[in-house]
């Protein structure tokens, strides 16, 4: 019995030996987690790319449309008084999709970026600089999230550290701290990242996108003094320019700088271009872009595919298809989901009725906004004849599918017309493309320096410099060789007219409004549809009731006007 209790007390000692807190600690071997994926400077570059990825899927999806569509430059073409944030009522609620998905990928964003920052501390680096580089595109990526959060849904949840069990004890932050936070992490971003012709490869971070989004944060919070400082900056580099003479590829073909700034592979900087501050890399068949399907429909980088119009389903007066299909002349393969309101196609531009004309500005142009289309198809009667030329009979019997989805004006730069890869094309002769088409094969702007100078004149508005903010806006009106505004012209509106002209599609319209709160009053303006049913409250999004929900140990206080 001695003996016994002997072994006994034997293996307690060892048992209580072995209860070691480190020797605890699982790390496991057979499966990625934080512990076995940050341990060397690779690791760390590797997890930027991802948040690189993440950025560029913004602009991928069904929901992505949203940031346009719902807005006074974009409604849905098929069922637009329903779909698309036709009506705000059903579409912009608590437990929607999309109030969940913005939230859940920037919050992704900022969980790498939380994971990065806490982990590079315990990893050796033999150039200190590369770290130091690291730490700021993470904490650059976390400012982007948080102004993007704040400006969407307003205040929320700050999350500076990185999140290794399930928390459900969330409080929301007001929206001046959330703003704040993107502010700190953007300013140590501009001090600390290189200058735009110093960056490793095509579409990294700079210290010009940073400043650029510190411009946009100072407004929003009521600063235009700093937002013009900010802005100064990225204009003054002497290395950003914007483009007034012809460049890059098709630079002999008929066309402007404008339209140059979006053909293909023009927009990094190897093409001339400077312009462009920080540019998605999207581009067909390039390693490591978002991968090009030429088998299947799968790729999500579709804004060709969503924007365009249904041309090639038009019959022209004698009843004939007036196309052969979809061709990389008439934008490739588009289905019609999304559509310009009329206040972008034609109010903005100067509509003359009376006249049938339009302002003179080359944004307009047919080649950027084509709103006339020649037909192609041999067995039509108007074979090589213009839509524009068909008799108006064919204009009056235009139903309403017609004009909403089939027939409406195509903005462009959504597309690479006679210019689709040849890997997607089923016709080399004719430019037919394969059923599978309808991405987007572009590189994609993110932040030109042309959004820059709109951003100043908006601080200079702020200031009542309107001379000042006049001859910014001017500048990129003397490019499109359009009618100058005057400085007792330049308002809010005019402001944001003007974007519509200069950036449409690429800015986020929805953001734009959001930050400026004027969602409800610029929809009411430009929607004939959605204008109909959003309220004030449709400023910001609802808090996801599925975030609510998990919340069980903290209180996510719902935005007003919504019922969860």
């Amino acid at each position: 019995m001695k003996s016994y209790n002997y072994f006994i007390l034997t293996c307690l000692l060892i048992l209580l030996g072995a209860c070691d807190e480190d020797q605890l600690i699982e790390v496991p071997s057979d499966f990625l987690s934080p512990e076995i994926s940050y341990v060397s400077p690779a690791d760390i570059e590797a997890a930027l790319v991802s948040n690189y990825g993440r950025m560029r899927a913004l602009n991928q999806g069904t929901n992505n449309n949203l940031m346009h569509s719902g807005t006074d430059l974009c409604m849905w073409a098929r069922s637009p008084e329903i779909q698309g944030l036709g009506d705000y009522r059903t579409g912009l609620i608590p437990s929607s999709d999309v109030a969940l998905e913005f939230w859940n990928r920037y919050y992704k964003i900022i969980f790498n970026s939380n994971a990065i920052l806490t982990r590079i501390e315990a990893i050796e680096y033999e150039d200190q600089a590369e770290k130091n580089l690291h730490i700021a595109e993470a904490r650059w990526f976390r400012g982007f999230a948080y102004r993007s959060l704040g400006f969407l849904y307003g205040g929320v949840p700050i999350v500076l550290e990185e999140i290794s069990s399930p928390r459900r004890d969330f409080e929301r932050s007001s929206i001046d701290e959330t703003l704040d936070q993107a502010i700190q992490d953007l300013e140590f971003a501009a001090l600390n990242l290189p200058g735009v012709s110093e960056v490793k490869a095509d579409g990294r971070l700079n210290n010009a996108a940073a400043n650029h989004y510190l411009a946009e944060l100072y407004l929003a919070k009521g600063q235009p003094d700093q937002a013009v400082s900010a802005a100064s900056t990225v204009i003054s580099d002497p290395n950003i320019n914007l483009m007034t003479s012809r460049f890059g590829n098709r630079a002999t073909d008929e066309g402007d700088p404008y339209w140059d700034l979006f053909q293909r592979f023009n927009q990094n900087r190897s093409s001339g271009n400077q312009e462009g501050i920080l540019v998605l890399q999207e581009e067909f068949n390039i390693p490591g872009n978002t991968q090009i399907a030429v088998t299947n429909g799968d790729n999500n980088f579709r804004y060709e595919r969503h924007y365009g119009s249904l041309y090639w389903f038009l019959n022209g007066p004698d009843g004939v298809g007036a196309f052969l299909g979809p061709t990389s002349r008439n934008l490739g393969r588009p289905v019609g989901f999304v559509r310009p309101t009329p206040y972008f196609t034609h109010t903005v531009w100067g509509w003359d009725s009376a006249t049938q004309t339009f302002d003179p500005d080359n944004r307009n142009n047919n080649r950027n906004i084509q709103r006339d289309w020649v037909v192609d198809n041999p067995q039509s009667a108007f074979f090589g004849q213009k839509i524009s030329d068909f008799p108006q009979s064919w204009f009056d019997n235009l139903t309403a599918q017609d004009t909403l989805r089939d027939y409406y004006p195509n903005i462009t730069k959504i597309s690479t017309p006679n210019d689709h890869p040849v890997e997607i094309l089923v016709d080399v002769t004719t430019g037919q493309v394969a059923n599978t088409a309808g991405q987007t094969f572009t590189d994609w702007y993110q932040i030109r320096v042309a959004e820059t100078y709109l951003l100043r004149a908006e601080a200079y508005l702020a200031l009542g410099n309107t001379a000042a903010a006049a001859d910014d806006i001017n500048i990129l009106r003397n490019r499109a060789q359009a009618t100058p505004v005057e400085a007792d012209e330049v308002d809010m509106n005019y402001i944001l007219d003007e974007r519509m002209r200069e950036l449409n599609i690429e800015e986020n319209r929805r953001m734009t409004l959001s930050r400026l709160n004027l969602l409800f009053e610029r929809t009411v303006l430009g929607n004939p549809f959605s204008g109909l049913t959003v309220q004030p409250f449709n400023n910001l999004f609802p808090i996801p009731f599925a975030e609510i929900e998990l919340n069980t140990l903290g209180k996510l206080e719902q935005n007003p006007g919504y019922v969860n």
